[in-house]
């Protein structure tokens, strides 16, 4: 328990101030006054400075920080955030998502700079575990063994082994295999025969593998190119899921989203893999997962998020006729309340789930 709360704690707050950050940083670059910037929430426990007219602070609630600034819902005060200019109320606003965005692009480039990146000039994939009884055990595969031909067809991805093992279940196929002996490091090419399995047992594959493939050391270009597109992944599928879902006329439930409780207990389970394996793969990748998230979620055009303040600068422009601020800050006071009580109600649910243990594992071993 305590390393769940400790995990999340933590992994949110590096989110959280990423996210405050951008909007400082942006705020400041557009003129606005930032009159705190604190890491972590209050009670406030102690300043750190003051600096170009903000106080930096420690405060006393490890999650995350907050950037203040002046006047966000008054366009008479000098300096505010309400009198800037729509140009610079939509910047600030874009760049705590945009922040979040950034983080991922860093962790998912991160977690290339660890793994690497597939070989190409060992083509093939690498075998990395064996299930006792499958087809593979029978065929005397072993550990490391990389299979370079199945059937007719040269594999060079882990795809091209899962598309061609699909194509032909039940069906017996021969597989090329090149072994390295470890003892003098000679290499011999083998053919085998393995039927797929139609119906394996519940978590083993058709031929009752586990596979990888050969990687090299990535280049920094690769690992900021991968970034880029993991996080770019991320929000596609974010958005297509629920678009699916509504297709198919099934409840946006189905998704699976997690709310605090459930993203907690997950950030728990990713840290004690990553424990478990010496490894912090699993919490670059799900940090990365989550920052992307977050910065979605703050575009939502709903009151009190980012997206729904910048819905409003977008209503401004259009009509070319402010609202009215006292209003605009009625309305993101009532969107904060249903926020409040809709993560509320989540988190009731979460938490009866885990008390009748019907809450879903991500299936994290």
């Amino acid at each position: 328990m305590a390393l769940t709360v400790v995990s999340f704690l933590i992994v949110m707050s590096v989110i959280v101030f990423a996210h405050e950050l951008g909007h400082l940083l942006v705020a400041k670059r557009n003129g606005i006054v930032v009159e705190e910037f604190g890491f972590g929430y209050p009670p406030r426990l102690f300043k750190l400075g003051v600096r170009d007219g903000t106080l930096y602070s420690i405060n006393l609630i490890p999650f995350g920080g907050f950037a203040r600034m002046r006047g966000e819902e008054d366009p008479t005060e000098p300096g505010s955030f309400a009198a800037a200019s729509k140009l610079a109320r939509t910047a600030t606003l874009l760049a705590g998502a945009g922040m979040n965005f950034l983080l991922a692009i860093i962790l998912f480039a991160g977690l290339t700079l660890l793994t690497g990146v597939p070989d190409t000039s060992r083509p093939g994939v690498i075998v990395a575990g064996i299930a006792p009884g499958s087809p593979a055990e029978v065929a005397g595969l072993q550990m490391g063994d990389r299979i370079i031909v199945a059937g007719d067809t040269a594999l060079t991805s882990l795809d091209d082994l899962l598309k061609h093992t699909q194509a032909n279940l039940s069906q017996p196929v021969t597989y090329e295999i090149e072994r390295t002996a470890a003892a003098s490091g000679a290499t011999e090419t083998l053919h085998v025969t393995m039927t797929p399995r139609a119906s394996p047992p519940k978590g083993e594959g058709a031929l009752g593998l586990q596979i990888t493939v050969a990687l090299r050391p990535a280049t920094l270009w690769e690992a900021a190119r991968d970034g880029v597109a993991i996080t770019g992944s991320v929000i596609w599928m974010t958005f297509s899921i629920p678009a699916t879902l509504i297709r198919e006329g099934r409840p946006i439930s189905d998704a699976g989203f997690l709310g605090p409780v459930g993203i907690a207990a997950t950030t728990g389970e990713v840290v004690r893999k990553a424990i478990a394996i010496d490894s912090l793969e699993p919490v670059l990748w799900f940090t990365g997962l989550l920052s992307a998230a977050l910065g979605i979620t703050n575009l939502l055009p709903l009151p009190a998020l980012d997206g729904g303040r910048l819905l409003f600068v977008l209503v401004e422009a259009i009509r070319r006729k402010r609202i009215e601020p006292a209003q605009e800050g009625l309305i993101h006071l009532i969107g904060f309340g249903l926020l409040l009580l809709l993560v509320g109600l989540v988190t009731i649910r979460e938490i009866g789930a885990l008390a009748t243990g019907q809450f879903p594992s991500l299936g994290i071993q």
